[in-house]
């Protein structure tokens, strides 16, 4: 039956997009009237995830006998699932022969994911030759890759519609070298230049390094020039190198585990920016990290000589700045003793910040300067830090202290939003 409604066809379009990440709301909607049923239809296929080859099989035989679903299709993520040694193998696109066809059958795709979830990576030469010819040559604004051994990010060199690229978990063999592809022939871009956006990159640091060394190459069609958003997990000593790359485009840092894991490749990368006068568009900047006083890989010391190398001149924008400190290792998980909060007070880090930031004319933007201290007892051993070691930054109303007894652990998943 078909319902008379006289509400706009617009404001109908709008309550179903609300209703999107419901997936059984969405599902009576489409019951409701044959004119709530094309952007139902349009919202379910829009996000589609396969974690067993039966589900790959009956997408490709819907969409092919159903063209007209085609387009609705933006978004899709390939899962492997540990289920338990008795259930399926979790590898199974190794062994899917209608995952390529699929895919290039899928005109409109935005966002394309291969993850691995169980521990042990998927190595990439297992995947089925056509499937791995067809997601380097798919042309995609968004690229996940999550648990995949020895990817040849040499080629994502040519990915000119790339806007957003999450490298997660990805391994790189030590042997493993890097191959630039066609890049390596050339000696200047050829064709259409494009320009990565977003980048997160977190347990990846060989596959990291591989993929800084492609974009920063002059032959390179995909740069890091316009780069707006980078996160990052772990200091794999390249930080610096991408921020720097990206220089007047960058707008958001988020940084976890700074300072936590070493730099066990010597590399032309640069670990941190010497100055942010390189970054002047660095609107909200976020660093995660352990107290390390005195030790070499302590991270805060460059960060506060970074700030501090900006002059009036460079007119930066930075507007929110926090930095969550855990203090853990100083108190072995025991109480803070006398001596441990005298370690943490005596930080030359909080002078060196606060007359960084606190300078006439040079961070007129900011709005927001938050360091957490994640501590049993913090909140009554560190009461009176704020105001004897960051003064300025006290007296300008922006400084902001939080005290924080645990800390939930970084988790990542892709939440696909309707398995097909």
């Amino acid at each position: 039956m078909s319902l008379s409604l006289s509400i706009p066809e617009d404001i109908i379009s709008a309550i179903l997009d609300q209703l999107s990440p419901d997936i059984d709301s969405l599902k009576q909607c489409s019951l409701v009237s044959r004119s709530f049923l094309p952007h139902c239809q349009k919202l379910l296929f829009s996000d589609i995830c396969l974690d067993h080859p039966t589900r790959s099989r009956r997408l490709y035989h819907f969409i092919t006998n159903n063209p007209s679903f085609i387009p609705y299709i933006r978004r899709i993520n390939i899962i492997s699932i540990f289920r338990g040694p008795s259930r399926d193998d979790p590898e199974w696109m190794t062994c899917e022969d209608t995952l390529a066809p699929l895919l290039q059958t899928l005109h409109n795709l935005h966002a394309f994911g291969l993850i691995n979830q169980p521990l042990r990576p998927l190595p990439w030469h297992k995947l089925p030759a056509d499937l791995r010819s067809t997601i380097l040559n798919l042309s995609v604004p968004s690229i996940t890759l999550d648990n995949v051994a020895n990817v040849p990010i040499g080629l994502f060199g040519r990915f000119v519609r790339l806007k957003n690229l999450k490298l997660m978990r990805m391994k790189s063999d030590p042997g493993h070298p890097l191959d630039l592809g066609p890049l390596a022939s050339l000696s200047s871009p050829q064709g259409p230049t494009g320009y990565l956006e977003s980048l997160v990159i977190s347990g990846s640091p060989m596959c990291g390094r591989h993929l800084i060394t492609t974009l920063t190459d002059p032959r390179s069609s995909l740069k890091l020039s316009r780069l707006k958003h980078l996160e990052l997990f772990w200091d794999n000593g390249f930080a610096g190198t991408i921020m720097e790359a990206a220089g007047q485009s960058l707008q958001r840092v988020v940084w976890k585990y700074f300072g936590a894991e070493s730099n066990y490749y010597p590399t032309p990368f640069t670990r941190f920016p010497s100055s942010f006068s390189a970054l002047p568009a660095l609107r909200f900047l976020t660093i995660h990290t352990q107290f390390a006083r005195g030790r070499a890989c302590d991270p805060l010391p460059p960060l506060a000589q970074a700030l501090a190398g900006a002059t009036p001149r460079d007119a930066c924008a930075l507007e929110h700045l926090k930095v969550d400190i855990n203090l853990r290792g100083i108190s072995k998980g025991m109480a803070l003793t006398p001596s441990n909060v005298n370690t943490v007070d005596k930080y030359t880090f909080w002078p060196a910040l606060d007359q960084a930031l606190a300078r006439p004319g040079v961070y007129t933007k900011l709005k927001r300067v938050e360091i957490g201290l994640l501590c049993s007892g913090a909140r009554e051993a560190f009461a009176g830090l704020s105001k004897r070691r960051m003064p300025m930054l006290v007296a300008k109303g922006v400084l902001y202290m939080e005290f924080k007894t645990s800390s939930r652990p970084c988790k990542w998943s892709p939440s696909p939003r309707f398995v097909y």
